[in-house]
């Protein structure tokens, strides 16, 4: 690619950018960026080269040498608990000539040996040994040759990785999250626990259209999962209690992340976990978090940029409570790979009726299930259309105005502590989208050019 080349590709990809962060103000987006492959590389870099991005749970790696393969991005990671129990997350290539040495998803194992040359690297990444080592590097220092490691913090025995060495720590990046990640991963004393082995399945769509629909859209479902709702011969539970679905909801928004919910008016609902669940509650949960669980029915929300979580009991009796963790793994422009946890409180996790009831509530939301096949088609339309040349030439402008201005007087703002320290509105999951807008926003903060690294390789021009 000669120089004229790659600047107009630069500057049209950075036009696309910045027209981007100028239209979310007033509630618009190309409906390009959706699937768009000179955006793509950028993501990768600017998104997942800086973000942290969740990579497990840690009830997953509960013995040394437990491990999985786990992605930030496209880049593979061996994700493990080394020999004195700490965490490590180290990219699949040796150090040798690159080669990856991890071929299956999880295991147990002291070490890693790669299948070209032999190289063996110790489970804390430390290089261990090679074949003929004293003839062949004789004068080799061992000690300098280790895997490259993301970094990893955990919440909430949520594990998530970043590539970038420098940046905020965990903490700071989720922010006033955090409050509601407690509630829903650190209501028991015990915590949550994994349960079985994570389901994956790709699928031709883009992963932020996905990562938007878990944020807080229920404006779908009214549309979308009718058929799935109508059904009467289930018991729908804690969901009989709500008589208006939109007046239960409410929708919560930090500056990056985002979060729906449903509440009930009955302070012991807890989503419809059995009654003991008031034995486990943890002690550390404030006078709101506990309230606000106890009347909890449904959530569902994104941490930006790919991790999406459900909580909660399944409506039309379709089963649960449980909770689950997405990621959507970029595979490519307008192909993502789908990851998904199926975690309970660990008090339950041998209560054989109780885990029957919430792996029906898992399964309803999986390739198999009452609800993702619907949402699977529309996405991957979403893909297809938004790759259309129409769309560039014309500048198509996709809307999330719901919640602007006078579009809509449904939407009250709640000041109410018991709804915790984001920004809050009543009815948002139906009629406010700025659980879209927060979404759109933070892909396009981390993707302006005012943000990217000095030595970004997308952006240089080639001789």
């Amino acid at each position: 690619m000669n120089r004229s080349s790659s600047d107009n590709k630069h500057g049209r990809i950075n036009e696309i950018i910045e027209k981007t962060g100028s239209a979310i103000n007033g509630g618009r987006y190309p409906l390009e960026i959706m699937n768009n492959s000179d955006l793509y590389p950028l993501e990768l870099r600017r998104i997942f080269g800086q973000a942290w991005v969740y990579m497990g749970h840690v009830s997953e790696f509960e013995e040394p040498g437990d491990y999985a393969r786990r992605y930030i991005g496209e880049d593979p990671f061996i994700l493990t608990r080394d020999e004195n129990g700490e965490l490590h997350a180290f990219l699949d290539s040796c150090m040798h000539r690159g080669a990856q040495f991890c071929t299956a998803e999880n295991g147990n194992t002291s070490h890693f040996r790669c299948p070209y040359h032999g190289w063996t690297y110790k489970n804390d990444g430390t290089l261990q040994g090679m074949p003929h080592m004293s003839e062949a590097y004789q004068d080799l220092d061992d000690e300098e040759i280790t895997l490259e490691e993301a970094c990893l913090e955990t919440y909430r025995g949520l594990i998530f990785g970043r590539i970038a060495e420098e940046g905020p720590s965990l903490e700071a990046y989720l922010g006033d999250f955090t409050w509601y990640l407690d509630v829903l991963f650190g209501a028991t004393e015990a915590g949550m626990t994994v349960v079985g082995e994570p389901h994956r399945w790709e699928s031709s769509h883009d992963w932020k259209t996905s990562a938007d629909n878990f944020s807080g859209d229920s404006y779908h479902v009214l549309t979308t999962h009718q058929a799935g709702l109508e059904t009467e011969t289930f018991s729908k539970d804690p969901w009989e209690e709500l008589d208006d679905f939109p007046a239960a909801s409410y929708l919560a928004c930090t500056d990056r992340h985002s979060i729906g919910y449903y509440l009930s008016e009955d302070g012991e609902t807890f989503m419809g976990y059995p009654e003991e669940i008031t034995d486990y509650l943890n002690p550390e949960l404030s006078a709101e978090q506990r309230e606000l669980f106890g009347r909890s029915v449904f959530h569902f929300g994104s941490v930006f940029p790919n991790m999406s979580l459900i909580h909660g009991i399944q409506s039309g009796g379709w089963g649960g409570p449980w909770a689950c963790i997405r990621k959507w793994n970029p595979r490519g422009p307008g192909t993502t790979e789908t990851t998904s946890w199926w975690l309970v409180p660990k008090e339950f996790a041998d209560d054989e009726s109780f885990l029957s009831d919430s792996h029906r509530g898992w399964e309803s939301l999986s390739p198999g299930g009452a609800f993702e096949s619907d949402d699977l088609t529309i996405w991957e339309g979403i893909s297809n259309s938004s790759g259309a040349v129409t769309h560039e030439l014309r500048d198509t402008r996709g809307n999330m105005q719901q919640g602007m201005g006078e579009m809509t007087d449904e939407v009250d703002t709640i000041e109410d502590p018991l709804h915790g320290p984001a920004d809050v509105t009543s009815k948002g999951l139906y009629f406010d989208e700025r659980n879209s807008r927060t979404i759109l926003q933070s892909w396009y903060e981390m993707m302006s050019e005012t943000s990217k690294s000095d030595n970004d390789p997308e952006m240089e021009a080639e001789p």
